[in-house]
């Protein structure tokens, strides 16, 4: 390989560079030669072929691997021989090639910038600590007694919130129509499962009772066929029951699986805490990066700012397509400016994090990137063999998981090293000002949650 140019522009760096034809020659019979050990040619044994009769045969089927090898093995031994580390995936343009000849090509990256050095232990950052109120251990017993709720049958009228079990035949003008019948189907009222009005008719009816409906398909309706028009439901009552949420007992913590009630609490406290903690962790991750986002100048690779830019933009189209009223009236122009600098902040903290990574030989373990491959099936109930085997059959899917992972443990690392202070709060201030913590400003504060 050949360096013929070179240009410098910041971050950005441009080469031309030359194969010579007696190397490309030398791939060309490295490719051939790995094909004529399972060519099978008429006369020949596997592995006998002649190269003359190879290069006959196959030399232009080649010529697309060996381009995209001598082009890859150049651009290594570029980065080699400069000791450059790339941003991106350069950008490649040929610019000259014929059978027998010299390959020129030009190739263009950036390169990951310098990253000053910072005192961590300069940069103070608060160690939130909070106390579990029990008004919110409470409140998680009685969800997970809501979650044991079961139906019991009862004899009296139908009332809101209590699951009747029905026959319906649905008709338009005297005649039924398509997904408009089912049987013994398990309706609770109130549940707002059927079209308006539907429901809220049926309070009052008993187990043995025939009735109708009649309700209109909202204008909106999602079958176009059905939109607008009146309607009129045949009902057969089977069953009306009520819904019995077990009392938060020593019973409901041995069907839970629990010892006792006690254990049960502390077990509800425990993952309360937990979640309590992570939220302290990231208010104390959003000063973290505060602090380095004042503290650390440098210059980003124009590229990866740009990518990072789109992804975010295209969030933004998004929720404003969906009405989003925060994005409603703002000016286009400005909320571009505004996103670019979220974008720059991003692309910046990022490369920080993978510095530190760098620097302070983090690795990744086994069990950590296969928890996170757990998380990736946990998103998809019911499928999580799928997604194990999408991950065994794509191994590039699961190196894309070691960047979130490497950039926590940096995080992570630079919060052991920073000063910290304890600083007692309340919940609803563990949760005040909660964000993406590589964003460029606050977002709205998340809700707080209690189990």
């Amino acid at each position: 390989m050949q360096i013929v140019k070179e240009e410098a522009k910041g971050l950005t760096r441009e080469f031309s560079l030359v194969v010579g034809a007696k190397a490309l020659d030398k791939t060309i019979e490295q490719e051939l030669q790995a094909l004529g050990k399972k060519a099978k040619i008429p006369g020949f044994r596997p592995g006998k072929v002649p190269m003359n009769i190879l290069r006959q045969r196959y030399g232009k089927d080649v010529m697309g691997d060996v381009l995209d090898r001598s082009v890859n093995e150049a651009i290594r031994e570029l980065f080699d021989s400069k000791k450059l580390r790339p941003a991106m995936q350069p950008d490649v343009k040929i610019t000259s090639y014929e059978e027998g000849k010299d390959l020129a090509f030009d190739v263009s990256f950036d390169v990951m910038p310098e990253v000053p050095a910072f005192d961590i232990a300069g940069i103070s950052v608060n160690s939130y600590v909070f106390d579990v109120p029990e008004e919110d251990i409470n409140e998680g017993l009685k969800r997970l007694a809501q979650s044991r709720r079961h139906t019991h049958s009862k004899d009296g009228k139908a009332e809101m919130g209590d699951v009747v079990t029905i026959d319906f035949l649905g008709k338009i003008d005297g005649e039924a129509f398509s997904g408009g019948a089912a049987k013994g189907f398990k309706l609770e009222l109130g549940s707002n499962q059927f079209i308006p009005g539907f429901e809220e008719q049926l309070v009052g009816v008993k187990k043995g009772d025939s009735t109708e409906v009649n309700v209109s398909f909202p204008e909106n309706y999602h079958s176009a066929s059905l939109a607008g028009k009146p309607a009129v439901f045949e009902i057969t009552v089977h069953e009306v029951a009520y819904f019995h949420v077990p009392d938060v007992s020593d019973k409901l913590a041995a069907d839970l699986g629990f010892a006792d009630l006690q254990t049960l609490t502390n077990a509800v406290r425990d993952q309360i805490a937990a979640d309590y903690q992570r939220a302290a962790r990231s208010k104390a991750k959003k000063e973290l990066f505060d602090a380095l986002d004042e503290r650390v100048k440098f210059e980003v690779p124009a590229k990866m700012v740009k990518l990072e830019f789109d992804s975010v933009w295209a969030q933004v189209e998004q929720a404003k397509k969906a009405g989003d009223p925060e994005l409603k009236d703002k000016n286009e122009d400005e909320l571009k400016k505004e996103y670019e600098a979220i974008a720059e902040r991003r692309v910046r903290l990022g490369i920080v994090l993978s510095e530190v990574g760098r620097k302070n030989s983090l690795q990744i373990t086994r069990e950590e990137i296969s928890a996170a491959v757990m998380n990736q099936a946990r998103m998809y109930p019911g499928q999580e063999d799928k997604v194990f085997e999408f991950f065994r059959k794509n191994p590039q899917q699961v190196e894309e998981l070691k960047g979130p992972i490497l950039e926590e443990k940096a995080v992570d690392f630079l919060l052991d090293k920073a000063s910290r202070s304890e600083k007692k709060v309340s919940v609803k201030e563990l949760f005040e000002d909660e964000d993406d913590s590589a964003s460029a400003k606050p977002k709205k504060s998340a809700k707080k949650k209690a189990s």
